[in-house]
């Protein structure tokens, strides 16, 4: 459905206020706003009303024209978004005379006969006074005064925008879903393949890949769908050591990230096997297991690293790399290419569609307290300890993840219950698959009152 919306994009050159402007008609900070120029560098959408007319927004990185490397790549995407608009929002600030490369490109939206409007921005308590005249003669007169700061001038863009769009007329905003699937965020230390992984498993070049480490800073979100379920897919920022976190916009690209990842369902890990699993890492990995999130650990660039080694397995290394992530004992552990799309789809797409499924699976009380209680009653009794712990009860307290409850007679001290909780654990996984899903298990000692809730919660 988002497909049929009528696309509306914001190009302009770096640091004249199309972030501030996306985030005032999303209604909430979704882009890095930051006086830097080139902080955004891939595009970000967002489905939002205007007037009641559901569209698709787009803010892009500036363009400069010329530029070579990571800024023409940049630009690139900029003008295939162009071609694919139904209205360009063409942003200039309006405390600087009009650039040479600004005049160019309004020159180059009249030539391709694309619909646009020219939104001089920065233009705090003058909204009302006329335009600069030599953007009037190069706009031919769709010139709007605007300042995305304060907000001065906006309804009347908006008017100009719905009436420019309300031709493409659909369903509103609020009856699409924002994310249109499970979200899943890419994680992982800078430059270790991350956006290379996210346009695989796409099937399309949607975020920039470069070798320049920090390249992606604003996470870069896309849905994907297919026989294997509805997903968001975010592509996060990098996530550097704490020391070498050193402006603000790395600072706020560290936080954004933070963000994507409490409120993923399903994270995807990137290693880079050539530095090893790094003191990041591990912080990273204990982050995702102490928000219990579904995790799925990729050791990525395994084509070249096997050229070198060819003694190496993809077995053993994933198994080296489970042994260096302790606090990812639950994860599901791949190796492969992210360059390699058909195999990376292949393989990641239904192992995606089974954790996230497990994600949410309950189980039978009556399967809880046979085989598994019986699993455990064997682990118990082979304690080397006088007096034997016994269960006496396990239910399912929730899903999401799987949260069980565990009432055990004859715990006295601290490691004793630490004990019981990993053979319960250990019996659980045993019993039953639980790859990639992370378990909450509560020992309650008996004697002491199981909450009413959890007996109401438990599965039948």
């Amino acid at each position: 459905m988002r497909d049929n919306l009528p696309l509306c994009v914001l190009v302009g050159r770096t640091n004249v206020g199309k972030s501030t402007l996306f985030n005032l008609l999303v209604g909430e900070r979704v882009a890095i706003v930051d006086p830097t120029p080139g902080v955004t560098r891939d595009w970000i959408e967002r489905v939002v009303s205007v007037k009641g007319l559901a569209i698709r927004l787009v803010d892009t990185g500036g363009i400069s024209l010329g530029e070579e490397g990571l800024q023409k790549a940049v630009e690139e995407r900029v003008w295939r978004l162009v071609e694919e608009a139904q209205l360009v929002l063409f942003l200039v600030d309006g405390r600087v005379p009009l650039t040479r490369v600004e005049a160019e490109v309004i020159t180059a939206l009249r030539r391709k006969q694309r619909p646009f409007f020219v939104v001089v921005n920065k233009r705090e308590g003058i909204t009302h006074e006329p335009p600069p005249p030599e953007i009037l003669e190069l706009a031919g007169g769709k010139v709007f005064q605007i300042s995305a700061k304060h907000g001065d001038g906006i309804a009347r863009l908006k008017e100009a925008i719905f009436r420019e769009l309300k031709e493409f007329r659909n369903p509103k905003a609020s009856a699409i879903s924002p994310t249109g699937g499970i979200p899943v965020a890419i994680v992982g230390k800078p430059n270790v393949g991350k956006s290379t992984l996210f346009n695989s498993l796409l099937g399309e070049e949607r975020a920039i890949v470069s070798p320049v480490p920090g390249t992606t800073r604003d996470a870069v979100e896309a849905p994907l769908r297919g026989s294997y379920g509805h997903y968001l897919l975010v592509d996060t920022a990098g996530l550097p050591r704490r020391k070498n976190i050193r402006d603000r916009v790395t600072l706020y690209a560290t936080f954004r990230t933070a963000e994507r990842l409490a409120d993923a369902e399903l994270c995807l890990l990137v290693l880079d096997p050539f530095q090893g699993v790094t003191r990041q890492d591990r912080r990273i990995a204990g982050e995702i297991a102490r928000l219990h999130k579904c995790c799925i650990v990729f050791v990525n660039k395994v084509d070249v690293l096997l050229a070198k080694n060819p003694n190496l397995s993809l077995s053993e290394l994933c198994k080296r790399a489970r042994i260096d992530l302790p606090a990812l004992h639950y994860a599901a552990f791949r190796a492969g290419s992210a360059l390699d799309a058909s195999s990376v789809r292949e393989e990641l797409l239904p192992l995606m569609a089974g954790v996230v499924t497990r994600f949410h699976q309950t189980v039978r009380e009556d399967v809880l307290n046979g085989r598994v209680r019986e699993r455990i009653h064997r682990q118990f009794s082979i304690l080397p300890r006088r007096r034997k712990p016994r269960l006496e009860l396990l239910l399912q307290q929730g899903i999401a993840p799987p949260h069980f409850l565990a009432v055990v007679e004859g715990i006295r001290e601290k490691d004793e219950e630490e004990q019981c909780l990993n053979i319960i654990e250990k019996a659980l996984r045993e019993e039953m698959d639980w790859e990639g899903v992370p378990l909450r298990i509560t020992v309650q000692r008996k004697g002491e009152r199981v909450p009413q809730s959890v007996l109401e919660l438990s599965p039948e």
